[in-house]
């Protein structure tokens, strides 16, 4: 296993595509249109939410880094019940990857090409999702940190080219309508949230170094911090319009009107597509939880049959299912978020404190090697004599 692990390093830059990736598409737009001028309100606390279940994957992943997520709920709840509460988490695993295609037709759609064959486009990239499904995280992380430099840069022109279009007097008053929108708000949109959960294949696969957590910390928040850049440019210039916005409406309108496209060209487009990598290594990300689920759930290892079995399914159920973007949004923003986001969200903290109960602590050598070095007294250097 020790050869399949993933750096720390690799670790914490995948976390931060993952952190970047699809909550700056079509979701401030919806947000407006059923929260309002406080729509950043809920982004920042479903973000909140999402840091408390990251420190308990931090924290499980230093306090036993040789145990897997199946390892742990198996050890805890037996044989069944542990396929159980997979089976249900994998539920949503494979509701928020057809999610994150349904955004990704939906900007191809709205910023490149008014009509595209999805049933085609599907084919190449159930291709790609296929063989990561074949690959080890090893490989994932290193996809990441070759991906990560033109993502950053992609990124940093796009937040320059909105910088100067924020009017955040427009986000006043304060809560105008009360708490009731941000309720509303917090209850319609929560599948869009709750990303930290896909990190839990990492456990028990990575190579905890010194560091570790304040980095991990450190990407997450620079992640967030963008996301809410882009999200309220968004905010503060439909916050008194925002009947106008449609689904579909997103960052990119910001980035054509900020540069004035219609005089210059929509150069942009071009980081919009480097961005789009760190989209894809998310969907990749999912995709391979979705197999290893699938495995443990049906008892085998033939990654060749789980990953067929799911991009089989993906693909039905993202080119005959969600056919459109408002089956979409009705779907996602109706009763299935109460049956699949309350296990996944909690999923954290139930692997911590099921570890907390089965497992001693089991440091990693290097950060034990660091403790012991605290309490160790430096020799006294012998005095010699003339």
């Amino acid at each position: 296993m020790t050869a399949k692990q993933v750096s720390t390093r690799q670790f914490v830059v995948v976390q931060f595509l993952v952190a970047l990736a699809v909550k700056m598409f079509m979701l401030p737009a919806l947000m407006l249109r059923v929260v309002g001028k406080d729509s950043y309100i809920v982004m920042l606390a479903w973000i909140a939410f999402e840091f408390i279940d990251l420190t308990f994957v931090l924290l499980l992943a230093r306090r036993n880094p040789d145990k897997t997520m199946y390892d742990i709920l198996k050890d805890a709840f037996g044989k069944i019940a542990s396929r159980v509460i997979v089976a249900v988490f994998t539920l949503f695993v494979a509701m928020k990857g057809l999610l994150v295609m349904s955004e990704l037709k939906t900007f191809f759609v709205v910023t490149m090409y008014a009509d595209i064959n999805w049933y085609v486009m599907l084919i190449p990239l159930m291709a790609l999702l296929f063989a990561f499904g074949l690959r080890s995280l090893r490989d994932l992380g290193r996809t990441a940190e070759i991906i990560a430099p033109v993502v950053v840069i992609s990124t940093l022109v796009l937040s320059g080219l909105l910088l100067g279009d924020i009017e955040p007097e427009n986000l006043l008053p304060f809560m105008a309508g009360g708490f009731s929108p941000i309720a509303k708000g917090m209850a319609t949109f929560p599948m869009w949230f709750g990303d930290i959960t896909f990190l839990l294949i990492f456990l028990g696969n990575i190579k905890i170094t010194r560091g570790f957590m304040w980095k991990a910390y450190l990407s997450k928040l620079v992640a967030s911090a963008l996301v809410m850049l882009f999200s309220v440019t968004l905010f503060s210039t439909y916050a008194n319009v925002s009947t106008l916005i449609d689904y579909g409406n997103n960052v990119s309108n910001m980035t054509q009107l900020s540069m004035g496209a219609q005089d210059n060209g929509r150069f942009d487009l071009m980081f919009y597509c480097i961005w789009l990598f760190s989209v894809f290594l998310k969907l990749a990300l999912i995709f391979y939880l979705f197999t290893r689920n699938l495995g443990f759930i049906v008892n085998t290892r033939n990654n060749y049959l789980t990953s067929g079995l799911c991009a089989a399914l993906w693909y039905a159920l993202s080119a005959f299912v969600l056919k459109n973007e408002n089956v979409t949004y009705l779907f996602f923003t109706g009763p299935v978020k109460y049956a699949l986001c309350p296990v996944a969200f909690i999923m954290p903290m139930l692997l911590y404190f099921a570890a907390l109960a089965k497992y001693k602590p089991n440091y990693p050598e290097a950060l034990m090697k660091k403790e012991k070095s605290y309490g160790r007294k430096k020799p006294e250097k012998q005095r010699t004599t003339a």
